[in-house]
């Protein structure tokens, strides 16, 4: 979607799907391919990483957050205009990125669950419990899982 400084904004819908059709198994369709990028996007970071002779570019890495919930959207701004997302569950995905691992993919519970909800889809990744992730500004502390 776009970048905020360093961190690069995704986010993921697999249509136009009307909300009242949104159903679990598009939800989990949606999570299961964003987990896909992300962990791809490991992978090629680390690639690159490996075969540079630039030393600059030798430290390259990045954190990954995913989180799955509602948002607002829109356009916004009168000069430069671009699409933005709003809502607590935007925040989530952010802290789930800033207090994630350095070359790894941080879930939230409530992606963990879902992911959960389809069997085949979760035992094509293995999870191992992250750090709780302590959002103060909603009051909430919420579990993350690193993907693997």
């Amino acid at each position: 979607m776009h970048t905020i400084g360093d961190c690069y904004v995704i986010m993921s819908y697999t249509g136009k799907i009307a909300k009242e059709r949104r159903s679990p198994v598009v939800q989990i369709e949606e999570a299961f391919r964003v987990i896909q990028v992300g962990l791809e996007m490991i992978n090629i970071i680390a690639e690159e990483r490996n075969k540079t002779k630039n030393p600059a570019l030798r430290n390259l890495d990045m954190r990954i957050g995913i989180h799955t919930g509602k948002i607002v959207g829109g356009i916004i701004g009168t000069k430069v205009v671009r699409y933005d997302i709003f809502g607590q569950d935007v925040l989530i995905a952010n802290k789930m990125e800033s207090n994630g691992m350095a070359g790894a993919v941080c879930i939230s519970e409530q992606t963990y669950k879902l992911i959960h909800r389809n069997n085949f889809v979760a035992e094509t990744f293995a999870f191992t419990e992250h750090r709780p992730c302590e959002i103060g500004t909603i009051g909430k502390t919420i579990k993350s899982y690193k993907v693997e």
